[in-house]
Formats: C-alpha cells, structure tokens, sequence
C-alpha cells in the first residue's frame, strides 16, 4: 500500500469512507522490500501478482491506483487546511487567556473573533464539525472531505477501472475544494498576517510565571 494520508481529528467519516485516507493498494508488478534496523538497510526483490480469478487487464487497475491515488491526496490537501485551522484557534485562544486580565487583550480578543470567524467558513465547508463520530453524520449532513472520502470507498470497492462518474464526481469535489482552499490561502495572506502583526505590536511578552500560589 502507498503511505496513508493525512486525516483531520476528529473526522467523523461515514463509516467505510476513512478508507481513502488509508492509502491505495499497489497495482501487480515487481518491486522492492526495504528494511533498515541500526541503520543498515536490506531489501530483497518483492512480485505483487493479479488475483487469477479476476478479470481485469492491468492497466484498468492502473486506472484505479491513479484516480485513488488522486482522491488520498486531494483529502490530504482538505485535512491539512482544516489541521492548520484548528492549530491557529488553539494558539489565539492560548492568547485570549493569557491576557484576560490584561488590557492589551481586548483588541486581540476582538480581532481573534473577526479572524475565527472567516477561519469557520472554510472549515465548515471542508468538514462537519459538528460530527465527532462515525454514527453523527446521520444527524448532520457530511462536507468535502467526507464526500472525498466515500468517493475513494467506492472507487476501491473493486478490482475495476474507475467509472465516468466517478472522475466526473472527483472533479466536481476537487474543485468545490480548490475553491475554499485559495479563501484559506487568501486568509492567512491577509487575516491571520495583520492578527500576527497586532499581537507583536501590543509587545506580548513570549513567556510568563504562573502566579505562585497562596498558602494563606
């Protein structure tokens, strides 16, 4: 199998659908082993063959490893928007309570808002946050990276070309994608640049003591 991709936590998929995040089986053919212990590597020549009772030419399953292929890294480009998202709120939040008795935290809390608030479009759009578990979708209705994902479960539920609808499916998610990713883009260019830009302003000191604690 090639490497999995990366997966938003949590991602409340559908069940079935995390597959695609779990990386595509490799197509028939010849390759290599590798294993490195104590920093030696040993490799010895691996055949991967087609199932006899199957019949499937070779470049159909070539087909399906490209397009899955395609769908793992299209959900890895949606998961690490989202990651970075959820990583940025944490950090501001971080700030907000820091400062909390400090005056110099009102204008950050304000401009934090403004700034969380454009970040949870896109995120919304590229995933149900709503979801924390597989049975949750029932109950609020699935994003992109979902949909990505249970396109990849359908591609490789056999061992078959890929469909027409299916690439027709793959490009109308890639670009509905492609659309918030270039809105996250154009955030972090302009929103979370001038919210960094304020915070150095305001001279925020990098660490702070806890306060010691009174015994009294």
């Amino acid at each position: 199998m090639r490497p999995a991709g990366v997966q938003a936590p949590p991602a409340g998929y559908w069940p079935g659908a995390g597959r695609a995040t779990s990386g595509p089986r490799a197509v028939p053919g010849k390759y290599q082993a590798k294993l490195t212990v104590l920093g030696k590597s040993y490799t010895t020549p691996l055949e991967i063959k087609a199932d006899p009772r199957l019949a499937v030419t070779q470049a159909d399953l070539e087909k399906q490893f490209a397009l899955l292929i395609k769908i793992r890294d299209k959900v890895t480009e949606t998961d690490d928007a989202i990651n970075q998202i959820r990583d940025l709120r944490e950090q501001m939040n971080a700030i907000n309570k820091r400062l909390k008795a400090d005056p110099r935290g009102k204008p950050i809390a304000d401009a934090g808002k403004s700034l969380d608030k454009k970040m949870s479009e896109v995120e919304e759009a590229l995933i149900q946050t709503k979801a924390k578990s597989g049975q949750d979708v029932l109950n609020f209705p699935v994003r992109l990276n979902n949909h990505l994902a249970a396109l990849g479960g359908v591609v490789s539920s056999a061992d078959a070309a890929p469909t027409k609808q299916s690439y027709e499916v793959f490009e109308m998610l890639n670009k509905a994608v492609d659309e918030q990713l270039a809105k996250w883009k154009a955030i972090v260019s302009t929103d979370v640049k001038s919210y960094d830009n304020l915070v150095k302003q305001q001279e925020i000191p990098a660490l702070t003591l806890k306060p010691a604690t009174e015994t009294r």
